[in-house]
Protein backbone atom coordinates (compact mmCIF):
# COMPACT_ATOMS: atom_id res chain seq x y z
CA UNK A 1 0.00 0.00 0.00
CA UNK A 2 2.82 2.42 0.91
CA UNK A 3 4.64 1.61 -2.35
CA UNK A 4 1.43 2.25 -4.31
CA UNK A 5 0.77 5.63 -2.66
CA UNK A 6 4.36 6.85 -3.01
CA UNK A 7 4.62 5.67 -6.64
CA UNK A 8 1.29 7.30 -7.52
CA UNK A 9 2.28 10.65 -5.96
CA UNK A 10 5.73 10.65 -7.60
CA UNK A 11 4.49 9.71 -11.08
CA UNK A 12 1.55 12.13 -11.01
CA UNK A 13 3.74 14.95 -9.66
CA UNK A 14 6.22 14.48 -12.53
CA UNK A 15 3.44 14.54 -15.12
CA UNK A 16 1.77 17.58 -13.57
CA UNK A 17 5.11 19.39 -13.29
CA UNK A 18 5.81 19.00 -17.02
CA UNK A 19 2.25 19.98 -17.93
CA UNK A 20 2.36 23.16 -15.87
CA UNK A 21 5.93 23.86 -16.97
CA UNK A 22 4.65 23.99 -20.55
CA UNK A 23 2.09 26.67 -19.61
CA UNK A 24 4.67 28.52 -17.50
CA UNK A 25 7.37 28.69 -20.20
CA UNK A 26 4.90 29.71 -22.91
CA UNK A 27 3.44 32.46 -20.70
CA UNK A 28 6.89 33.79 -19.85
CA UNK A 29 7.85 33.63 -23.52
CA UNK A 30 5.03 35.97 -24.58
CA UNK A 31 5.48 38.24 -21.53
CA UNK A 32 2.54 37.24 -19.29
CA UNK A 33 3.05 37.74 -15.55
CA UNK A 34 3.05 34.37 -13.71
CA UNK A 35 1.79 34.76 -10.14
CA UNK A 36 1.90 31.12 -8.92
CA UNK A 37 3.28 27.75 -10.00
CA UNK A 38 1.85 24.93 -7.86
CA UNK A 39 2.29 21.16 -7.83
CA UNK A 40 -0.87 19.90 -6.13
CA UNK A 41 -4.03 21.72 -5.13
CA UNK A 42 -4.51 23.89 -1.99
CA UNK A 43 -4.03 24.04 0.91
CA UNK A 44 -0.39 24.93 0.50
CA UNK A 45 2.29 22.81 2.17
CA UNK A 46 5.26 25.04 1.53
CA UNK A 47 6.49 27.51 -1.06
CA UNK A 48 8.91 30.26 -1.93
CA UNK A 49 8.54 33.46 -3.90
CA UNK A 50 11.22 34.14 -6.47
CA UNK A 51 10.80 37.42 -8.27
CA UNK A 52 7.12 37.87 -9.10
CA UNK A 53 6.26 34.14 -9.03
CA UNK A 54 5.42 32.04 -5.96
CA UNK A 55 6.46 28.40 -6.37
CA UNK A 56 4.31 26.03 -4.28
CA UNK A 57 3.92 22.42 -3.27
CA UNK A 58 0.32 21.88 -2.17
CA UNK A 59 -1.30 19.11 -0.16
CA UNK A 60 -3.72 17.48 -2.66
CA UNK A 61 -1.52 15.59 -5.16
CA UNK A 62 -4.16 15.19 -7.87
CA UNK A 63 -3.03 17.95 -10.20
CA UNK A 64 -1.54 21.42 -10.18
CA UNK A 65 -1.88 24.84 -11.70
CA UNK A 66 -0.12 27.92 -13.02
CA UNK A 67 -1.87 31.16 -12.10
CA UNK A 68 -1.44 33.83 -14.76
CA UNK A 69 -2.44 37.42 -14.13
CA UNK A 70 -5.55 38.14 -16.15
CA UNK A 71 -6.60 34.55 -16.82
CA UNK A 72 -9.36 34.89 -14.24
CA UNK A 73 -12.22 37.28 -14.89
CA UNK A 74 -11.57 39.24 -11.67
CA UNK A 75 -8.07 40.42 -12.66
CA UNK A 76 -8.44 40.91 -16.42
CA UNK A 77 -6.83 44.10 -17.70
CA UNK A 78 -6.53 44.37 -21.50
CA UNK A 79 -4.55 47.60 -21.07
CA UNK A 80 -1.70 45.95 -19.14
CA UNK A 81 0.82 44.52 -21.67
CA UNK A 82 1.79 41.75 -19.19
CA UNK A 83 -1.81 40.72 -18.51
CA UNK A 84 -3.12 37.51 -20.10
CA UNK A 85 -6.23 39.37 -21.32
CA UNK A 86 -4.09 41.77 -23.36
CA UNK A 87 -2.55 39.03 -25.51
CA UNK A 88 -3.71 38.08 -28.99
CA UNK A 89 -5.80 34.99 -29.68
CA UNK A 90 -2.74 33.26 -31.17
CA UNK A 91 -0.61 34.01 -28.09
CA UNK A 92 -3.30 32.74 -25.71
CA UNK A 93 -3.71 29.60 -27.83
CA UNK A 94 0.06 29.09 -27.57
CA UNK A 95 -0.07 29.32 -23.77
CA UNK A 96 -3.05 26.98 -23.45
CA UNK A 97 -1.74 24.35 -25.85
CA UNK A 98 1.75 24.31 -24.31
CA UNK A 99 0.67 22.22 -21.30
CA UNK A 100 -0.85 19.28 -23.23
CA UNK A 101 1.96 19.47 -25.80
CA UNK A 102 4.51 19.18 -22.96
CA UNK A 103 2.79 15.96 -21.87
CA UNK A 104 2.88 14.59 -25.41
CA UNK A 105 6.59 15.41 -25.74
CA UNK A 106 7.31 13.84 -22.34
CA UNK A 107 5.42 10.69 -23.40
CA UNK A 108 7.57 10.39 -26.56
CA UNK A 109 10.83 10.97 -24.67
CA UNK A 110 10.03 8.45 -21.94
CA UNK A 111 8.70 5.70 -24.20
CA UNK A 112 11.67 6.14 -26.58
CA UNK A 113 14.03 5.82 -23.61
CA UNK A 114 12.23 2.62 -22.58
CA UNK A 115 12.76 1.08 -26.03
CA UNK A 116 16.37 2.28 -26.11
CA UNK A 117 17.48 1.11 -22.64
CA UNK A 118 15.48 -2.09 -22.78
CA UNK A 119 12.05 -3.56 -22.20
CA UNK A 120 11.91 -6.63 -19.97
CA UNK A 121 9.25 -8.88 -21.43
CA UNK A 122 8.33 -12.58 -21.25
CA UNK A 123 10.70 -14.60 -23.42
CA UNK A 124 7.81 -16.44 -25.08
CA UNK A 125 6.78 -13.23 -26.86
CA UNK A 126 9.63 -13.67 -29.34
CA UNK A 127 8.77 -17.32 -30.01
CA UNK A 128 6.42 -18.81 -32.61
CA UNK A 129 2.72 -18.10 -31.81
CA UNK A 130 1.50 -21.60 -30.93
CA UNK A 131 -1.54 -22.00 -28.65
CA UNK A 132 -1.00 -24.33 -25.68
CA UNK A 133 -4.62 -24.45 -24.51
CA UNK A 134 -7.95 -22.66 -24.89
CA UNK A 135 -10.28 -21.91 -22.00
CA UNK A 136 -13.93 -22.82 -22.57
CA UNK A 137 -16.57 -20.12 -23.17
CA UNK A 138 -14.00 -17.44 -24.03
CA UNK A 139 -13.71 -15.37 -27.24
CA UNK A 140 -10.93 -17.69 -28.49
CA UNK A 141 -13.01 -20.81 -27.81
CA UNK A 142 -16.12 -19.31 -29.45
CA UNK A 143 -14.02 -18.40 -32.51
CA UNK A 144 -12.92 -22.05 -32.84
CA UNK A 145 -9.26 -21.87 -31.73
CA UNK A 146 -7.78 -25.15 -30.48
CA UNK A 147 -4.76 -26.46 -28.64
CA UNK A 148 -1.78 -26.70 -31.00
CA UNK A 149 -2.98 -24.05 -33.47
CA UNK A 150 -0.11 -22.06 -34.95
CA UNK A 151 -1.15 -18.49 -35.85
CA UNK A 152 -0.05 -17.48 -39.37
CA UNK A 153 -1.90 -14.24 -40.13
CA UNK A 154 -3.92 -11.69 -38.17
CA UNK A 155 -6.12 -9.34 -40.23
CA UNK A 156 -4.00 -10.20 -43.28
CA UNK A 157 -0.68 -9.44 -41.54
CA UNK A 158 1.84 -12.33 -41.33
CA UNK A 159 2.84 -13.06 -37.71
CA UNK A 160 6.06 -14.87 -36.76
CA UNK A 161 6.05 -14.22 -33.00
CA UNK A 162 3.58 -13.47 -30.21
CA UNK A 163 4.80 -9.85 -30.33
CA UNK A 164 3.62 -9.73 -33.96
CA UNK A 165 0.26 -11.18 -32.91
CA UNK A 166 -0.34 -8.58 -30.19
CA UNK A 167 0.66 -5.69 -32.47
CA UNK A 168 -1.56 -6.94 -35.30
CA UNK A 169 -4.50 -7.40 -32.91
CA UNK A 170 -4.03 -3.87 -31.54
CA UNK A 171 -4.24 -2.42 -35.06
CA UNK A 172 -7.12 -4.66 -36.11
CA UNK A 173 -9.13 -3.74 -33.01
CA UNK A 174 -9.59 -0.22 -34.40
CA UNK A 175 -11.43 -1.49 -37.48
CA UNK A 176 -15.01 -2.73 -37.56
CA UNK A 177 -16.13 -6.32 -37.93
CA UNK A 178 -14.60 -9.66 -36.92
CA UNK A 179 -10.82 -10.03 -37.05
CA UNK A 180 -9.71 -12.66 -39.57
CA UNK A 181 -7.06 -15.04 -38.19
CA UNK A 182 -5.40 -17.77 -40.24
CA UNK A 183 -4.01 -20.75 -38.33
CA UNK A 184 -2.12 -23.89 -39.22
CA UNK A 185 -3.79 -27.01 -37.80
CA UNK A 186 -2.61 -30.59 -38.46
CA UNK A 187 -0.76 -29.49 -41.58
CA UNK A 188 -3.71 -27.55 -43.02
CA UNK A 189 -4.73 -23.89 -42.83
CA UNK A 190 -7.96 -22.78 -41.19
CA UNK A 191 -9.66 -19.36 -41.37
CA UNK A 192 -11.16 -18.20 -38.08
CA UNK A 193 -12.88 -14.99 -37.00
CA UNK A 194 -12.16 -13.36 -33.64
CA UNK A 195 -14.64 -10.98 -32.00
CA UNK A 196 -13.34 -7.45 -32.61
CA UNK A 197 -15.21 -6.00 -29.61
CA UNK A 198 -13.48 -8.40 -27.22
CA UNK A 199 -10.07 -7.32 -28.51
CA UNK A 200 -10.96 -3.61 -28.49
CA UNK A 201 -12.17 -3.84 -24.87
CA UNK A 202 -9.00 -5.70 -23.78
CA UNK A 203 -10.95 -8.74 -22.67
CA UNK A 204 -9.05 -11.96 -21.92
CA UNK A 205 -9.23 -13.91 -25.18
CA UNK A 206 -8.88 -17.25 -23.42
CA UNK A 207 -5.91 -18.77 -25.24
CA UNK A 208 -2.64 -19.60 -23.50
CA UNK A 209 0.61 -19.27 -25.46
CA UNK A 210 2.83 -22.32 -25.65
CA UNK A 211 5.66 -21.62 -23.20
CA UNK A 212 8.52 -24.02 -22.65
CA UNK A 213 8.69 -25.28 -19.02
CA UNK A 214 12.02 -23.53 -18.45
CA UNK A 215 12.53 -21.71 -15.13
CA UNK A 216 13.34 -18.06 -15.70
CA UNK A 217 13.37 -16.85 -12.11
CA UNK A 218 13.22 -18.44 -8.65
CA UNK A 219 11.72 -16.14 -6.00
CA UNK A 220 13.87 -15.53 -2.89
CA UNK A 221 12.67 -17.52 0.13
CA UNK A 222 10.27 -19.58 -1.98
CA UNK A 223 9.62 -23.31 -1.81
CA UNK A 224 11.49 -23.80 -5.10
CA UNK A 225 14.53 -21.89 -3.81
CA UNK A 226 14.60 -23.99 -0.64
CA UNK A 227 14.42 -27.14 -2.77
CA UNK A 228 17.51 -26.02 -4.70
CA UNK A 229 15.88 -25.13 -8.00
CA UNK A 230 17.71 -22.60 -10.21
CA UNK A 231 17.03 -20.33 -13.17
CA UNK A 232 17.60 -22.33 -16.34
CA UNK A 233 16.21 -25.58 -14.93
CA UNK A 234 13.78 -27.38 -17.19
CA UNK A 235 10.80 -29.02 -15.49
CA UNK A 236 10.58 -32.56 -16.86
CA UNK A 237 7.95 -34.14 -14.60
CA UNK A 238 5.91 -33.50 -11.46
CA UNK A 239 4.77 -36.50 -9.41
CA UNK A 240 5.50 -38.72 -12.39
CA UNK A 241 3.42 -36.66 -14.86
CA UNK A 242 5.48 -35.49 -17.85
CA UNK A 243 5.59 -31.71 -18.31
CA UNK A 244 5.77 -30.33 -21.85
CA UNK A 245 4.27 -26.83 -21.35
CA UNK A 246 4.50 -24.16 -18.67
CA UNK A 247 0.77 -24.12 -17.92
CA UNK A 248 0.96 -27.81 -16.93
CA UNK A 249 3.18 -26.88 -13.99
CA UNK A 250 0.44 -24.81 -12.36
CA UNK A 251 -2.13 -27.53 -13.08
CA UNK A 252 -0.05 -30.12 -11.24
CA UNK A 253 0.74 -27.80 -8.33
CA UNK A 254 -2.94 -26.92 -7.80
CA UNK A 255 -3.99 -30.57 -8.19
CA UNK A 256 -1.63 -31.60 -5.36
CA UNK A 257 -3.51 -29.20 -3.01
CA UNK A 258 -0.51 -28.53 -0.79
CA UNK A 259 1.04 -31.99 -0.79
CA UNK A 260 4.81 -32.30 -1.22
CA UNK A 261 5.76 -32.63 -4.89
CA UNK A 262 8.39 -34.87 -6.47
CA UNK A 263 9.84 -32.69 -9.24
CA UNK A 264 12.22 -34.00 -11.90
CA UNK A 265 14.34 -31.28 -13.49
CA UNK A 266 16.92 -31.10 -16.24
CA UNK A 267 20.01 -29.00 -15.55
CA UNK A 268 22.43 -29.04 -18.42
CA UNK A 269 23.07 -32.70 -19.12
CA UNK A 270 21.99 -33.78 -15.64
CA UNK A 271 18.64 -35.00 -14.41
CA UNK A 272 17.86 -34.17 -10.79
CA UNK A 273 15.01 -35.08 -8.45
CA UNK A 274 13.90 -32.56 -5.80
CA UNK A 275 11.10 -32.39 -3.26
CA UNK A 276 9.08 -29.13 -3.24
CA UNK A 277 6.51 -28.15 -0.61
CA UNK A 278 3.95 -25.72 -2.17
CA UNK A 279 2.73 -22.74 -0.14
CA UNK A 280 -0.48 -20.75 -0.14
CA UNK A 281 -0.48 -17.47 -2.05
CA UNK A 282 -0.95 -14.23 -0.12
CA UNK A 283 -4.68 -14.26 -0.86
CA UNK A 284 -4.92 -17.92 0.20
CA UNK A 285 -6.56 -19.11 -3.04
CA UNK A 286 -3.72 -20.74 -4.98
CA UNK A 287 -0.69 -22.90 -4.25
CA UNK A 288 2.69 -21.56 -5.35
CA UNK A 289 6.22 -22.91 -5.52
CA UNK A 290 7.88 -19.62 -6.48
CA UNK A 291 9.06 -19.95 -10.09
CA UNK A 292 8.29 -17.90 -13.19
CA UNK A 293 9.04 -18.21 -16.95
CA UNK A 294 12.06 -16.61 -18.56
CA UNK A 295 12.23 -12.99 -19.63
CA UNK A 296 14.28 -11.19 -22.26
CA UNK A 297 15.59 -7.63 -22.43
CA UNK A 298 14.96 -6.03 -25.82
CA UNK A 299 17.09 -2.98 -26.66
CA UNK A 300 16.97 -0.79 -29.77
CA UNK A 301 19.22 1.91 -31.31
CA UNK A 302 18.13 5.52 -30.60
CA UNK A 303 16.49 6.24 -33.98
CA UNK A 304 14.70 2.89 -33.99
CA UNK A 305 13.61 3.45 -30.38
CA UNK A 306 12.08 6.81 -31.33
CA UNK A 307 10.32 5.22 -34.32
CA UNK A 308 8.97 2.36 -32.18
CA UNK A 309 7.92 4.78 -29.43
CA UNK A 310 6.14 7.04 -31.92
CA UNK A 311 4.34 4.07 -33.49
CA UNK A 312 3.23 2.76 -30.10
CA UNK A 313 1.95 6.18 -28.98
CA UNK A 314 0.11 6.58 -32.27
CA UNK A 315 -1.61 3.21 -31.77
CA UNK A 316 -2.63 4.22 -28.23
CA UNK A 317 -3.88 7.59 -29.49
CA UNK A 318 -5.98 5.94 -32.20
CA UNK A 319 -7.34 3.51 -29.64
CA UNK A 320 -8.21 6.38 -27.29
CA UNK A 321 -10.18 8.28 -29.92
CA UNK A 322 -11.83 5.05 -31.05
CA UNK A 323 -13.00 4.49 -27.47
CA UNK A 324 -14.22 8.10 -27.19
CA UNK A 325 -16.13 7.63 -30.42
CA UNK A 326 -17.72 4.47 -29.00
CA UNK A 327 -18.78 6.41 -25.90
CA UNK A 328 -20.29 9.28 -27.89
CA UNK A 329 -22.27 6.91 -30.12
CA UNK A 330 -23.53 4.89 -27.16
CA UNK A 331 -21.63 1.71 -28.09
CA UNK A 332 -19.02 2.07 -25.34
CA UNK A 333 -19.34 1.79 -21.58
CA UNK A 334 -18.22 4.17 -18.85
CA UNK A 335 -17.22 1.07 -16.89
CA UNK A 336 -14.05 0.94 -19.00
CA UNK A 337 -12.91 4.36 -17.74
CA UNK A 338 -10.33 4.50 -14.97
CA UNK A 339 -9.79 7.27 -12.44
CA UNK A 340 -7.24 8.14 -9.75
CA UNK A 341 -7.91 5.00 -7.70
CA UNK A 342 -7.41 2.63 -10.62
CA UNK A 343 -4.42 4.59 -11.93
CA UNK A 344 -2.84 4.47 -8.47
CA UNK A 345 -3.35 0.70 -8.26
CA UNK A 346 -1.83 0.13 -11.72
CA UNK A 347 1.14 2.41 -10.95
CA UNK A 348 1.74 0.57 -7.68
CA UNK A 349 1.73 -2.79 -9.46
CA UNK A 350 4.13 -1.46 -12.11
CA UNK A 351 6.45 -0.09 -9.42
CA UNK A 352 6.68 -3.55 -7.87
CA UNK A 353 7.36 -5.13 -11.27
CA UNK A 354 10.26 -3.04 -12.52
CA UNK A 355 11.60 0.26 -13.81
CA UNK A 356 10.77 -0.23 -17.49
CA UNK A 357 7.14 -1.06 -16.65
CA UNK A 358 6.56 2.08 -14.57
CA UNK A 359 8.37 4.23 -17.17
CA UNK A 360 6.21 2.82 -19.95
CA UNK A 361 3.09 3.40 -17.85
CA UNK A 362 4.21 6.97 -17.13
CA UNK A 363 4.50 7.59 -20.89
CA UNK A 364 1.00 6.20 -21.50
CA UNK A 365 -0.57 8.26 -18.70
CA UNK A 366 1.26 11.40 -19.91
CA UNK A 367 -0.16 10.81 -23.39
CA UNK A 368 -3.68 10.33 -22.01
CA UNK A 369 -3.31 13.44 -19.84
CA UNK A 370 -2.32 15.47 -22.89
CA UNK A 371 -5.23 14.11 -24.94
CA UNK A 372 -7.76 14.58 -22.12
CA UNK A 373 -6.73 18.20 -21.57
CA UNK A 374 -7.24 18.97 -25.26
CA UNK A 375 -10.88 17.85 -25.20
CA UNK A 376 -13.26 20.81 -25.84
CA UNK A 377 -14.69 20.81 -22.32
CA UNK A 378 -14.79 24.21 -20.57
CA UNK A 379 -12.43 24.30 -17.56
CA UNK A 380 -9.90 22.17 -19.47
CA UNK A 381 -7.22 23.61 -21.75
CA UNK A 382 -9.17 22.31 -24.74
CA UNK A 383 -12.28 24.10 -23.50
CA UNK A 384 -10.40 27.40 -23.29
CA UNK A 385 -9.06 26.80 -26.80
CA UNK A 386 -12.59 26.08 -28.01
CA UNK A 387 -13.77 29.42 -26.56
CA UNK A 388 -10.85 31.14 -28.30
CA UNK A 389 -12.09 29.66 -31.57
CA UNK A 390 -15.55 31.10 -30.94
CA UNK A 391 -13.95 34.45 -30.12
CA UNK A 392 -12.01 34.33 -33.39
CA UNK A 393 -15.16 33.55 -35.40
CA UNK A 394 -17.12 36.21 -33.55
CA UNK A 395 -14.44 38.80 -34.20
CA UNK A 396 -14.33 40.02 -30.60
CA UNK A 397 -14.03 38.90 -26.96
CA UNK A 398 -16.77 36.82 -25.36
CA UNK A 399 -18.69 38.29 -22.45
CA UNK A 400 -17.48 37.55 -18.94
CA UNK A 401 -20.88 36.08 -18.05
CA UNK A 402 -20.79 33.63 -20.97
CA UNK A 403 -17.27 32.47 -20.11
CA UNK A 404 -18.15 32.14 -16.43
CA UNK A 405 -21.19 29.99 -17.17
CA UNK A 406 -19.23 27.84 -19.60
CA UNK A 407 -16.58 27.29 -16.92
CA UNK A 408 -19.20 26.27 -14.36
CA UNK A 409 -20.80 23.80 -16.77
CA UNK A 410 -17.40 22.35 -17.68
CA UNK A 411 -16.38 22.03 -14.04
CA UNK A 412 -19.66 20.28 -13.22
CA UNK A 413 -19.11 17.80 -16.07
CA UNK A 414 -15.56 17.05 -14.88
CA UNK A 415 -16.68 16.53 -11.28
CA UNK A 416 -19.44 14.20 -12.46
CA UNK A 417 -16.91 12.26 -14.56
CA UNK A 418 -14.56 11.99 -11.57
CA UNK A 419 -17.38 10.64 -9.40
CA UNK A 420 -18.33 8.04 -12.04
CA UNK A 421 -14.78 6.76 -12.63
CA UNK A 422 -13.99 6.72 -8.91
CA UNK A 423 -17.14 4.68 -8.29
CA UNK A 424 -16.07 2.29 -11.07
CA UNK A 425 -12.56 2.03 -9.61
CA UNK A 426 -13.75 1.25 -6.09
CA UNK A 427 -16.34 -1.23 -7.35
CA UNK A 428 -13.67 -2.93 -9.45
CA UNK A 429 -11.25 -3.18 -6.52
CA UNK A 430 -13.96 -4.58 -4.23
CA UNK A 431 -15.06 -7.17 -6.79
Amino acid sequence: MIVTVISFVVVLSILVFFHELGHYLAARHVGVRVLQFSIGFPPKLFGRKVGETEYLVSSIPLGGYVRLEGQNIIDENPDDPRNYASKSVLQRFYILAAGPVANLVLALLVISAVFMFGVESPAYRTSAPVIASVQAETPAALAGFREGDRLLRVAGTPVATWNDVYEALAKASLARGPIAVTVERAGKTEALRLDQAAVAQNKALGWRPLIEPMVGMVSPGSAAREAGMQAGDRILAIDGVAIARWDQISQQVQRAAGKRLAVEIGRGREKLAVQVQPRRSGEGENWLIGISPGTALERHPPLQAIALGSARLWEITRGTFYFLGQLLTGRGSLDALGGPVKIGAVIGEAARTGGSEIAFLMAVISLQLGIFNLLPIPALDGGHIFLLGIELLKGGPLTARFRERAQMIGLALILLLILVVTYNDIRGLIS
